[in-house]
């Protein structure tokens, strides 16, 4: 009898603890998923982030597009600039081919113009070259010709200078500046073999524009691929002169006019033989409208051993 009580009273206190289980059970709430533990998703919210995600794709794709362009283009300008390169050489190339043919068929011809030297000119200039100008300069002496050796100039075999810009009582006067100036003795000294003759025609001053000038020849309006006489101190340009009564003949307002000082000296020159070439509006109005260019003669074979 006291057994089944006390089953009883075990039945019910189990009955009872179960009951408080359920009840508690009740008051947390229902066991959530993990899910649910982060909250659910908000509507909108998933449409947001895959257009936020193709955004940065695009901006990617745009990016490595521009960046393949500007690679594009850098090449393109590396291309032409090689390309432009190369024309510029071959030009170059044909340029200097066309210089040696040239060259080669002057020679073939004996053109003894093609560089526009005097027979035996050499540069470093020779011992015949030296010997000539010596024998230049003690001629001058001779003829009481006051000269100075002249500052070293290339080409220039025999530099001097005449310090009174005046030889055989004529001035050489220059149009842009004071002188004296640098020539070749040969041309002083072709100066005064024929100043008596000038002198003769009245002529007291020559106004020249240039005598020493590292140029090439210009003639017929066309500038030739050779030196010119100027370089080597050879020639001059004569703007104008002066006669005895000081009337000024200038070449290029007088020759026009057929002034007869003018005509006397040119016909003098032409056929002095003393004068390589003589270029004046008359023969060559394109490049010598305005002055007379006269050089001088020199063969430095005189002096051969």
């Amino acid at each position: 009898m006291r057994s089944r009580s006390r089953l009883a009273a075990l039945t019910i206190a189990a009955a009872v603890v179960g009951v408080a289980g359920v009840a508690a059970a009740q008051d947390d709430g229902p066991v959530s998923s993990p899910a649910q533990v982060d909250g659910p998703t908000q509507p909108g919210e998933r449409p947001a982030r895959k257009a936020a995600a193709k955004k940065t794709a695009a901006t990617r794709a745009e990016k490595k597009q521009a960046l393949a362009a500007k690679k594009a283009k850098e090449r393109r300008a590396a291309k032409k600039r090689r390309a432009d390169a190369k024309k510029k050489l071959a030009a170059k190339k044909k340029k200097r081919r066309a210089g040696k043919t040239a060259r080669a068929s002057s020679r073939r011809r004996g053109d003894r113009r093609g560089n526009n030297m005097p027979a035996g000119w050499s540069w470093p200039p020779s011992p015949e070259m030296l010997a000539t100008g010596k024998a230049c300069t003690d001629e001058l002496d001779r003829r009481s010709i006051v000269w100075k050796p002249g500052q070293a100039e290339l080409k220039v075999a025999n530099p001097i200078v005449v310090p009174a810009m005046e030889i055989g009582g004529i001035k050489l006067v220059s149009q842009f500046r004071k002188g004296p100036f640098v020539m070749d003795c040969a041309l002083a000294l072709a100066l005064s073999t024929h100043a008596q003759a000038l002198f003769g025609l009245g002529v007291r001053e020559i106004g020249f524009s240039r005598i020493h000038g590292y140029t090439n020849v210009i003639v017929g309006g066309v500038q030739k691929n050779f030196l010119s006489r100027h370089a080597l101190g050879l020639a001059i340009d004569i703007k104008w002169f002066v006669d005895a009564e000081g009337r000024k003949a200038v070449v290029l307002d007088d020759y026009p006019k057929a002034d007869p000082l003018l005509l006397a000296i040119e016909l003098y020159l032409a056929s002095s033989g003393g004068f390589r070439t003589v270029l004046t509006p008359g023969n060559d109005p394109k490049s010598h409208y305005d002055h007379f260019h006269v050089e001088t003669k020199v063969d430095y074979r005189e002096h051969a051993r």
